[in-house]
């Protein structure tokens, strides 16, 4: 029996999340945990690789993913989207198994290559979702989406909780990872991004009444791709949008590397080899929590859908701001400190606070991303998605 057209666009959504969900439930887990492993392995081994690696090849990661955002667009016209999220995930995997033995040439070279690999990710993401959704169900789709594959917070600190717990060991002066964890923990993560090669391997292709069939289907020349480029570039819309941008820049960096490595370093948390688990299990619940209950809100809302979710950002967002800044320890990004917070005490009923309004704020930003660079300027989607992540 066909599916109806709904059907096949709830179909596709719903395995775009699922591959998400098994690729950025490894990706989650390294960007909260690698300083701290790359610390950990610096300690017993100096000449390995340097204690701020993590930092250092996060720059490499980004610098990638900000040249590569500028050119994907192009090569879009040429490559099917499934096949970019395919070899996004493969580009990840790679990564993964330089961490079975530490060379640092290795490292920097594929935090480089996962760079790459996230804008192809982030570019085909949008573009799939924008040839299975029509204007009326897009918001639609992207919530389900997001919610699905951002529940890989949740299972990622599952998983992290469950490995620390059957392979535990801890230092006395902020959490360390022996050996056979992180072979163990990274290993999860490249079987898990097996699992997404697969699913957006067999990505259904089939198009109905979507926002991309309505769009020219010539492709254009390389002078003209970069007209486009400019034309989105100096839009009035995406200058307006550019703030927005920006934010959501200093947001995953902030959620992604810097609050969770402040975890591993707080001396309040230098037994608690569970922390980094429980801060991702609660993100992961609020992303879940925001597709089931914010979708509905937004329904009602209607036109002003966008206003409702930029509204909830903020308030938590700025709640985040405060408690973060009132609980984390000076120095606490840079190694294991014993310095005291500015007011509040850490425990993990406070982590798990922040983490939930974290993952309730990426879940809201994530969604008013996809939906704006779909309609913010029309005839130049691809390029709207580019720079808004290079912005990032």
């Amino acid at each position: 029996m066909e599916l109806t057209p709904r059907r096949h666009e709830l179909l596709c959504t719903y395995l775009l999340g699922i591959g998400t969900l098994f690729l950025y439930t490894g990706y989650s887990l390294q960007q909260f945990i690698g300083e701290s492993v790359i610390h950990s392995i610096h300690e017993k081994s100096p000449d390995t690789i340097s204690a701020y690696a993590g930092y250092y090849g996060a720059a490499f990661h980004l610098s990638a993913f900000a040249v590569c955002t500028l050119i994907t667009p192009s090569l879009q016209h040429f490559v099917p989207s499934k096949w970019f999220l395919t070899l996004a995930s493969a580009l990840f995997a790679v990564y993964y198994l330089g961490f079975f033995h530490l060379n640092k040439y290795y490292f920097y070279l594929t935090q480089a290559l996962m760079g790459v690999g996230y804008s192809f990710y982030n570019n085909g993401e949008g573009q799939y979702l924008s040839e299975h959704s029509s204007r009326r169900t897009i918001e639609s789709n992207t919530g389900i989406e997001t919610a699905v594959g951002h529940a890989s917070m949740f299972f990622g600190g599952i998983a992290l909780i469950v490995l620390c717990f059957l392979l535990h060991t801890q230092g006395g002066n902020g959490i360390e990872y022996s050996d056979l964890q992180i072979r163990f923990i990274y290993g999860t993560m490249f079987i898990l991004n097996v699992f997404s090669v697969i699913v957006f391997t067999f990505l259904p292709t089939k198009q109905y009444d979507s926002i991309a069939s309505k769009s020219s289907t010539v492709v254009p020349s390389f002078a003209n791709q970069i007209k486009q480029l400019l034309k989105a570039f100096q839009s009035k819309n995406l200058l307006i949008l550019m703030p927005f941008f920006f934010f959501q820049g200093f947001a995953v960096s902030f959620l992604m590397t810097v609050y969770p490595t402040t975890l591993s370093f707080t001396y309040a948390f230098r037994t608690d080899i569970y922390i980094i688990g429980i801060y991702s299990v609660s993100m992961g619940l609020a992303e879940a929590i925001g597709g089931i209950f914010l979708r509905p809100l937004l329904k009602r809302a209607g036109d002003y859908g966008l206003y409702v979710i930029a509204a909830t950002n903020f308030l938590s967002y700025s709640i985040i701001i405060v408690l973060a800044v009132l609980s984390i320890p000076n120095l606490a990004t840079f190694g294991p400190t014993n310095s005291s917070p500015l007011f509040l005490t850490p425990s993990r009923l406070l982590v798990f606070i922040i983490g939930f309004l974290i993952g309730f704020s990426d879940f809201c930003v994530t969604m008013a991303r996809a939906v704006i660079c779909q309609v913010a300027v029309p005839d130049c989607r691809m390029q709207v998605f580019s720079l808004s992540k290079l912005y990032q």
